[in-house]
Protein backbone atom coordinates (compact mmCIF):
# COMPACT_ATOMS: atom_id res chain seq x y z
CA UNK A 1 0.00 0.00 0.00
CA UNK A 2 1.74 3.44 -0.88
CA UNK A 3 2.53 5.21 1.89
CA UNK A 4 -0.12 8.03 1.65
CA UNK A 5 -3.04 5.41 1.41
CA UNK A 6 -1.56 3.68 4.67
CA UNK A 7 -1.59 7.02 6.80
CA UNK A 8 -5.23 7.84 5.60
CA UNK A 9 -6.64 4.58 6.13
CA UNK A 10 -4.96 4.49 9.73
CA UNK A 11 -6.16 8.09 10.47
CA UNK A 12 -9.95 6.93 10.22
CA UNK A 13 -12.03 7.27 12.70
CA UNK A 14 -13.26 4.21 14.75
CA UNK A 15 -16.45 4.87 12.89
CA UNK A 16 -15.94 5.11 9.91
CA UNK A 17 -13.47 1.78 10.07
CA UNK A 18 -16.24 -0.06 11.68
CA UNK A 19 -18.75 1.19 9.26
CA UNK A 20 -16.52 -0.21 6.44
CA UNK A 21 -14.93 -3.22 7.90
CA UNK A 22 -18.73 -4.58 8.29
CA UNK A 23 -18.91 -4.78 4.59
CA UNK A 24 -15.90 -6.27 4.28
CA UNK A 25 -15.19 -10.15 3.89
CA UNK A 26 -13.59 -11.95 6.67
CA UNK A 27 -10.59 -12.65 4.19
CA UNK A 28 -9.97 -8.80 3.65
CA UNK A 29 -9.97 -8.18 7.72
CA UNK A 30 -7.64 -11.39 8.38
CA UNK A 31 -5.61 -10.19 5.43
CA UNK A 32 -5.17 -6.39 6.44
CA UNK A 33 -4.36 -7.71 10.53
CA UNK A 34 -2.17 -9.87 8.96
CA UNK A 35 -0.15 -7.93 6.68
CA UNK A 36 -0.42 -5.02 8.80
CA UNK A 37 -0.28 -6.32 12.48
CA UNK A 38 0.95 -3.15 14.78
CA UNK A 39 -0.47 -0.44 12.65
CA UNK A 40 -4.32 -1.64 11.38
CA UNK A 41 -4.50 -4.91 13.43
CA UNK A 42 -5.28 -3.17 16.85
CA UNK A 43 -7.52 -0.52 15.55
CA UNK A 44 -9.03 -3.01 12.98
CA UNK A 45 -10.23 -5.99 16.04
CA UNK A 46 -11.16 -2.98 18.97
CA UNK A 47 -13.87 -1.41 15.88
CA UNK A 48 -15.15 -5.19 15.81
CA UNK A 49 -15.17 -6.46 19.22
CA UNK A 50 -18.38 -4.45 20.19
CA UNK A 51 -19.71 -5.10 16.78
CA UNK A 52 -19.79 -8.75 16.03
CA UNK A 53 -20.58 -11.98 17.53
CA UNK A 54 -17.85 -12.96 20.31
CA UNK A 55 -17.43 -16.55 17.97
CA UNK A 56 -17.00 -14.52 14.48
CA UNK A 57 -14.10 -12.25 16.48
CA UNK A 58 -12.58 -15.48 17.81
CA UNK A 59 -12.49 -17.19 14.45
CA UNK A 60 -10.96 -13.95 13.53
CA UNK A 61 -8.29 -13.91 15.85
CA UNK A 62 -7.87 -17.72 15.38
CA UNK A 63 -7.22 -17.49 11.68
CA UNK A 64 -4.69 -14.33 11.94
CA UNK A 65 -3.10 -16.39 15.04
CA UNK A 66 -2.59 -19.50 12.31
CA UNK A 67 0.97 -17.40 10.95
CA UNK A 68 -0.25 -17.76 7.64
CA UNK A 69 2.33 -15.82 5.22
CA UNK A 70 0.86 -14.30 2.47
CA UNK A 71 1.48 -13.39 -0.93
CA UNK A 72 1.78 -9.77 -1.95
CA UNK A 73 -1.33 -10.65 -4.49
CA UNK A 74 -3.39 -12.11 -1.51
CA UNK A 75 -2.00 -8.11 0.30
CA UNK A 76 -2.96 -5.89 -2.68
CA UNK A 77 -6.44 -7.77 -3.24
CA UNK A 78 -7.54 -6.96 0.43
CA UNK A 79 -6.13 -3.83 0.26
CA UNK A 80 -7.92 -2.88 -3.20
CA UNK A 81 -11.28 -4.28 -1.54
CA UNK A 82 -10.37 -1.68 1.55
CA UNK A 83 -10.26 1.03 -0.70
CA UNK A 84 -13.59 0.02 -2.62
CA UNK A 85 -15.33 0.41 0.33
CA UNK A 86 -13.88 3.31 1.64
CA UNK A 87 -14.08 5.37 -1.84
CA UNK A 88 -17.96 3.47 -1.88
CA UNK A 89 -19.00 4.68 1.03
CA UNK A 90 -17.52 8.33 0.68
CA UNK A 91 -15.64 8.26 4.23
CA UNK A 92 -12.91 10.36 2.74
CA UNK A 93 -13.58 13.67 1.06
CA UNK A 94 -11.16 13.23 -2.34
CA UNK A 95 -11.65 9.30 -3.16
CA UNK A 96 -8.22 7.16 -2.45
CA UNK A 97 -6.29 5.75 -6.10
CA UNK A 98 -4.21 3.16 -4.07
Amino acid sequence: MQDACAVALMKLPPSALRKILLKGSLKMIKSLVIAYPEAMGAPILDALAAQVNPSTLRVLIEEVSKGQILTPAQVRSAEREFVKLINDEKILPVPLSC
